[in-house]
């Protein structure tokens, strides 16, 4: 047996600080105290959301039955850039998530970074004028 044999596996860098951390447990937090009921979910999380600082970017409802949940993209401004973070909302009463989109396994982790860049370049677009309008 050699010495590299005993040694514990590599482990893994950690994952990239998250700078809006304070304001995603808040929010985690915030929802967790409201009653998230189907009628009402939409407008809780905006609301929400809002309280907290952050910039709602877009929510949906997934799923059938028992697997229904809302999801939703927020942004959160941070010094001179955004974090993103996604909510999570299942509506059978498990805990509420809001996970930072470098860590969040869901694929409308990769849509909320996409659409906040395109939500970016077509405000910049409008305000030089370049962008026509229907």
């Amino acid at each position: 047996m050699t010495a590299s044999d005993t040694l514990s596996p590599a482990l893994k860098p950690p994952p990239p600080p998250f700078e809006a951390a304070l304001e995603a447990v808040e929010l985690e937090l915030a929802l967790g105290k409201r009653d998230t009921k189907q009628d009402l979910c939409e407008q809780i999380i905006r609301e929400t959301v809002e309280s907290v600082g952050g910039i709602l970017l877009f929510q949906i409802r997934i799923g059938e039955g028992r697997d229904q949940r809302w999801l939703g993209a927020v942004a959160f401004a941070e010094e001179d850039r955004q974090e993103y973070a996604v909510i999570s909302i299942p509506c059978d009463g498990s805990p509420i998530e809001v996970t930072p989109v470098t860590q969040s396994s869901l694929p409308l982790a990769s849509l909320a970074v996409a659409y906040a860049n395109l939500a970016q370049c077509w405000a910049k677009s409008r305000t030089q004028g370049t962008l026509e309008t229907a």
